[in-house]
């Protein structure tokens, strides 16, 4: 009996359970290659929505930029562009952790 990585959520389980106790995913009758085709989808998807997140972030510190230079230096619209800077800044930064975390464990095959 092997531990395996559900094929849809990730979650820990036993390769001899019919299904994943977190998604109902079944897990009975697939094949080791199936498996492994459904594991690399998965991380396919989460690695695109890494990406896209990624350029969503990079458009917000890139508008928080502009807003800066637009307007003058008092009021909430001036604050709120610095907070799009800090907070566009910080989402790409953690996106891009992510990526390389998950390129990593990709690479060494956990």
């Amino acid at each position: 009996m092997a531990i395996i990585s559900c094929p849809s959520c990730g979650q820990k389980v036993s390769d001899k359970a019919p299904g994943c106790p977190k998604c109902g995913a079944a897990i009975a009758g697939l094949d080791k290659e199936k498996l492994a085709v459904m594991e690399r989808d998965r991380r396919l998807n989460l690695s695109q929505s890494l990406m896209t997140q990624s350029m969503i972030a990079m458009v917000l510190f890139l508008a928080g930029f502009f807003f800066y230079w637009q307007l003058p230096p008092y009021g909430w619209k001036y604050y709120a562009a610095i907070a799009a800077i800090g907070v566009g800044f910080i989402w790409y930064l953690v996106n891009r952790v992510r990526i390389m975390m998950l390129k990593r464990k990709s690479k060494h095959g956990f």
